[in-house]
């Protein structure tokens, strides 16, 4: 008899253990870039109908989340992207990149959770949109667009 109930315990354990695993799993698998609706970037520099000379240095801020590089998307946690005279995305879109092919078309990736980089573009007048996005490069969160001339 001791036998059998020590074998019930062992199956019992065993199955809390498998049920917690699944339990994490499904909350992995709950994740979604609606859950940081708070979210949003910003310009600091350059503002508004500024004129700079190339290349130039954007800088950048985020609130309602924090700055981490790219990899396991995670509610409360993302990197920036500017994109350059093609707008930004829908939230739940993913931002193609990053590559050098991708800077050539306009998206420039902060994807190492930094809040600024530089960015180097050929004289003219640009609209630069900053956006958030999450690990595996989800779009998500307020954006904010302005215009700049370069010189």
């Amino acid at each position: 008899m001791t036998r059998i109930t020590a074998l019930f315990a062992v199956l019992v354990l065993a199955l809390a253990a498998c049920a917690d695993d699944a339990a994490e799993e499904a909350e992995a698998d709950e994740y979604s870039v609606e859950d940081q609706p708070d979210a949003a970037a910003s310009f600091v520099s350059p503002s508004d109908g500024d004129t700079v000379t190339s290349p130039f240095t954007v800088e950048l801020a985020a609130e309602g989340v924090e700055l981490a590089p790219a990899g396991e998307p995670a509610v409360g946690e993302g990197h920036q992207h500017v994109m350059v005279d093609i707008g930004c995305y829908d939230t739940g879109e993913s931002i193609p990149g990053p590559s050098d092919a991708d800077e050539a078309q306009g998206r420039f990736h902060l994807g190492d959770g930094s809040d600024a980089r530089e960015i180097d573009l050929e004289p003219g007048t640009y609209e630069l949109c900053v956006q958030l996005a999450d690990g595996i490069h989800q779009a998500f969160g307020s954006t904010e667009t302005i215009t700049v001339t370069v010189e």
